[in-house]
């Protein structure tokens, strides 16, 4: 009898530990909640804002063409389909391989009716706008770093030269 009555308030002591550890979140966890409303309360950038954004991405590419994108970056990183209000966030960002070479700039971000980004279209293979073309690349291959305001692409650069061309959207 002893024996029942130790295992089952064995079993109980080790069921409400089970429950009280599901109900706990991580700072990290806490944290990307808070990154992520922020985000989305975010008003989508002004013409001198995404200028500005452009300029500093090209002193960015000229300074620092291959500024290296740690792995724990990676990690904090929200994958491309689940950014907040896309259009907003990611229209000016700079777009980099996981290597830190730069691919272009977001010219337009394709969303769903369910509010979440299907394609970023990126424009690529020139300078200051000169000799350059948009292709579509499918957002769940990217990472967004929202520090850096940098979209992480899990393409490589070959792979993007080589994609077809497609119409930029304003």
């Amino acid at each position: 009898m002893l024996k029942s009555t130790f295992l089952a308030s064995s079993a109980l002591a080790a069921l409400l530990v089970c429950t009280a550890c599901e109900q706990q979140t991580t700072p990290q966890a806490q944290q990307q909640s808070a990154d992520a409303q922020a985000l989305e309360n975010q008003p989508a950038p002004t013409t001198t804002e995404q200028a500005a954004s452009e300029a500093a991405n090209e002193v960015e590419q000229a300074v620092a063409p291959n500024a290296e994108i740690t792995p724990s970056e990676l990690a904090a990183g929200i994958n491309g389909e689940d950014v907040p209000n896309p259009e907003a966030t990611l229209s000016t960002a700079s777009v980099k391989t996981s290597s830190g070479q730069a691919l272009g700039e977001v010219r337009s971000v394709v969303v769903g009716a369910d509010g979440k980004a299907n394609a970023v279209v990126v424009e690529v293979g020139g300078f200051l706008n000169v000799g350059e073309r948009a292709v579509a690349i499918e957002a769940s291959k990217f990472t967004y770093l929202k520090d850096r305001n940098i979209l992480v692409a899990a393409v490589a650069k070959s792979d993007v030269e080589a994609m077809p061309a497609v119409e930029a959207q304003p």
